[in-house]
């Protein structure tokens, strides 16, 4: 396969800390720390991911030849329980393996993917610090000096009668978060008890706005809803780590989620503007729905060249206009 030219992804690798703490820059505390990353990071560049949660059949080292070959500059490793590359199920040799493996092939780790649920019982919360434990482990064994943000949805069902449970729950994820200094972003998902940047930022602020706590922002979980892009960017861009990005449409009064640009329901290159526009750093991640990759016909291949196609025209008309 052709690799496409490495420009842009030489660019962003010109700068050894942007992996996982990239959306961390665009907070006030960011900024203070990481000054000299932005100096060095002056070509504002925009990682672009793929979440290997869209690579379900693959294994890690499998996972980043993939990635790689299709012209991303870097990817998030899906580390749910279930996953193939789960962080229970990656062996010491398979880390340093993978790890040797991300600098060999240019890629930066922006995140780890993974499935805490705050709003279960104490047994699974006590068992979610435990697994918070080990993904901040494993994301310092992948890449030591530039950690990636550990992202998860939270669950549940109703904002108000849950968001105190949140708060207390959270404050023990930030205390691991800080002892390994890897930044946690909490995802808002449309159907769960947090489903708005509103809420998001208010969790944030209740938890002192601790600097190891931001948001993971997704489009395709506010369309429709009322909450037009921009006014949901401004919301979310003073707390944002991350971005993931997938296609959505409405049936039916459901939502079914398809790959970035299948259905034209999201403006990539308006996105892309405004990130630029504010100069946020961190990835934009494709994200493949199991609504997508569940599907017999489901092409993995075809799928990384897709999308990486929509988003890499659509950074770069964003940033030419």
């Amino acid at each position: 396969m052709q690799h496409p030219p490495l420009t842009r992804r030489h660019l962003i690798l010109g700068s050894s800390l942007l992996a996982g703490i990239g959306g961390l820059l665009n907070s006030t505390l960011g900024r203070s720390t990481h000054a000299t990353i932005l100096a060095a990071n002056k070509t504002n560049d925009i990682p672009l991911t793929f979440s290997t949660y869209g690579l379900p059949k693959s294994g890690l080292n499998q996972a980043i030849d993939a990635i790689a070959d299709s012209g991303y500059d870097g990817l998030e490793i899906c580390v749910a329980p279930n996953a193939l590359t789960a962080t229970k199920k990656l062996s010491p040799v398979q880390r340093r393996e993978a790890r040797i493996r991300l600098k060999d092939r240019g890629l930066i780790l922006s995140s780890l993917m993974s499935h805490l649920q705050p709003l279960g019982s104490r047994e699974q919360h006590s068992g979610d610090l435990i697994q918070l434990n080990q993904d901040c482990i494993l994301a310092r064994e992948l890449a030591p000096d530039s950690p990636p943000v550990i992202q998860t949805v939270l669950g549940g069902k109703s904002w108000d009668v849950s968001k105190q449970k949140c708060v207390d729950r959270i404050a023990d994820w930030i205390a691991i978060a800080e002892k390994h200094e890897v930044p946690i972003a909490v995802k808002p998902h449309r159907g769960h008890a947090m489903s708005r940047p509103s809420e998001a930022a208010w969790l944030i602020e209740k938890l002192n706005n601790s600097k190891f706590l931001r948001m993971w922002y997704d489009y395709s979980h506010f369309i429709f809803r009322d909450m037009p892009m921009q006014q949901s960017l401004q919301q979310s861009l003073p707390i944002m780590a991350g971005v993931a990005v997938k296609d959505a449409i409405e049936r039916d009064g459901k939502i079914q989620f398809l790959l970035p640009g299948a259905a034209g329901t999201i403006d990539y290159k308006r996105l892309c503007q405004r990130l630029h526009a504010e100069q946020f750093t961190g990835p934009i991640c494709v994200e493949v729905s199991s609504h997508v990759w569940k599907k017999p016909d489901y092409d993995a291949t075809s799928a990384l060249q897709k999308s990486h196609r929509v988003l890499s025209a659509a950074m770069a008309a964003a940033k030419s206009s």
